[in-house]
């Protein structure tokens, strides 16, 4: 009996499996997979560029429009069948979005001019190859072809305005994924909020980059300009992380704001729905397989799919800067408050001025007048030392070894510093001015190369731009000899060492500061002018008035 139904059983396998195997044969029409249905809703899509004011395209019935709420795959598909561009248009910027992929693919500042030429300010970078698809927001994931998928797809188009705010909604489904990207844009300049959303929930990123804007030749990485730097602001703390050093690839959690930056521009990506920021480093080559550079992408990870906050794209002045939240992104160096300082005084005076060059020559005089006492002290205190030079030779005289014998040269000095002290000499007063002078040089220097608010700014006739360096070298040469001017007129001391430094010093000046921006230069030559009025004044005060140089 057990024999029998053991029988049965292969025999009734062995039937089924042979019928599995013949009826697609027998019966083709049986094969045939059934056609899905047609899209319900699909969004038909132009060539022409849409605008603000442009209509408002009927979304998809098919997707839900809150994506934080989560989205429900729909059956059937949602894409355009054109490309189209969206463009928007605000008194500060014009930003161009495509529907492919739905990014951004231009965000050009009006006010704002590449430095040698009259083209505004890019702030997409260019791509060198052709068909690349990543663009601001677009999609980043460890499985590419999924990734590569939503970003090269024909998204549908959807525009409203809602309360003042301009909207722009981007939706695609392949049926099994379904992706929306919102856009609104607000009153606020060069700030606009972003929402992505992916259903069902998978693991990835929204990137900006990479890099930050389309350089001239000119502006490419030099002492004064750095381009595509990572900035990264968590826990009240900010952080550049430079383009060519570190790790690849970088995770911040918590990161309140990341982005990428230069001496006069950022992008940034704000978070209120997402997850950690990332920093990845693109290296790019050319087709003979030569290194480029590297650019950072930056990103945040989305949570349960979601990525939503606001972005920043535009100029880093400092009012607009410390209004968003982003104002650590100005850094002006270890002197940041005298920069500062300099920056407000001169933007109060362009006001009355209307050219930032006057308005440096101005607070030069001023910076001048505040100094004053120093410098006084200065001369003073040369014009001492050059009246007991005698008395500092007769010394050197008396103790002739001093420069191979130490003890004898520490009597020397002994009775030198006594010398002075008698005659109410402070050796070091000349050098004071120059000390007090430096941090102010070097806030001008980091003001300059950082106040976006200078960039371009002319003063006359062949200096075009403050911030940028003179490219006949005609201000660097007119420092440098009103430098050998200044110590022509100062009075001598004896010190042969001294005077070496003192007649090297504009040389070395001169040739530093031939690569410096204009306005730095004009605030040295300035300086020495001044200083030279002063001396000559001085000077003469003193051959008319010898008295007077003893009591001071």
């Amino acid at each position: 009996m057990e024999k029998r139904i053991f029988l049965a059983i292969v025999i009734s396998i062995a039937f089924l499996w042979g019928w599995a195997a013949l009826a697609p044969k027998l019966f083709p029409e049986l094969a045939k997979k059934p056609e899905p249905p047609k899209p319900a809703a699909v969004q038909k899509a132009t060539t022409t560029a849409a605008t603000t004011s442009g209509a408002a395209a009927a979304p998809s019935a098919e997707v839900s429009r809150t994506p934080e709420a989560g989205i429900t795959p729909p059956v059937a598909r949602v894409v355009a069948e054109a490309e189209k561009r969206t463009i928007i248009d605000r008194p500060e910027y014009t930003a161009v979005f495509s529907n492919r992929g739905a990014q951004l693919i231009s965000f050009q500042l009006k006010k704002y001019a590449r430095k040698h030429s009259k083209l505004p300010v890019e702030m997409v970078k260019a791509r060198r190859e052709k068909g690349r698809s990543d663009y601001p927001f677009a999609i980043q994931a460890q499985d590419k072809a999924f990734a590569a998928g939503l970003n090269t797809a024909l998204y549908t188009v959807g525009e409203r305005d809602e309360r003042g705010d301009h909207i722009v909604e981007y939706r695609y489904s392949d049926g099994k994924t379904t992706a929306t990207k919102t856009f609104r844009f607000t009153a606020n300049p060069y700030l606009f909020d972003f929402n992505v959303a992916i259903a069902p929930p998978v693991p990835y990123r929204v990137v900006i980059g990479p890099g930050i804007r389309t350089l001239d030749p000119e502006e490419q990485d030099s002492r004064i300009v750095t381009t595509g730097n990572g900035v990264v602001e968590r826990e009240n703390k900010f952080r550049i992380i430079p383009r060519e050093k570190g790790e690849p690839y970088r995770i911040f959690d918590s990161a309140q704001y990341i982005g990428l930056a230069d001496n006069y521009f950022l992008t940034a990506l704000r978070v209120k729905t997402g997850g950690e920021g990332i920093l990845r480093r693109l290296t790019l080559i050319d087709a003979k397989g030569k290194k480029i550079r590297d650019d950072f992408y930056a990103g945040v990870n989305a949570v349960n799919g979601v990525v939503a906050g606001d972005s920043f794209f535009g100029p880093k002045e400092t009012k607009l800067l410390d209004t968003y939240g982003f104002g650590d992104a100005l850094q002006f160096g270890w002197l940041g408050v005298i920069a500062r300082f300099l920056l407000g005084a001169l933007v109060w005076l362009n006001r009355y001025t209307h050219n930032y060059g006057f308005a440096i020559v101005v607070l030069t005089i001023v910076l001048k007048i505040l100094l004053y006492p120093l410098q006084h002290k200065q001369n003073v205190s040369m014009k001492k030392m050059q009246k007991v030079q005698p008395k500092i030779e007769a010394l050197r005289a008396k103790y002739k070894k001093h420069k191979t014998d130490a003890e004898q040269r520490q009597k020397m000095n002994t009775e030198q510093m006594q010398l002075y002290q008698k005659e109410g000499i402070n050796p070091m007063a000349g050098c004071l001015p120059l000390v007090v002078q430096l941090p102010i040089l070097w806030g001008f220097y980091s003001l300059l190369s950082h106040a976006i608010e200078l960039r371009g700014a002319p003063f006359m006739l062949w200096i075009h731009d403050l911030s940028d360096k003179d490219p006949t070298y005609i201000l660097p040469i007119l420092m440098t000899a009103t430098m050998f001017l200044q110590t022509y007129l100062m009075p001598a001391t004896g010190d042969p060492s001294q005077r070496r430094m003192f007649l090297i010093m504009p040389l070395f000046f001169g040739f530093l500061f031939k690569d410096f921006p204009c306005g730095l230069v004009l605030y040295w030559l300035v300086q020495n002018i001044l200083t030279i009025v002063q001396q000559l004044i001085m000077n003469r005060w003193w051959k008319d008035h010898p008295a007077e140089l003893q009591q001071a």
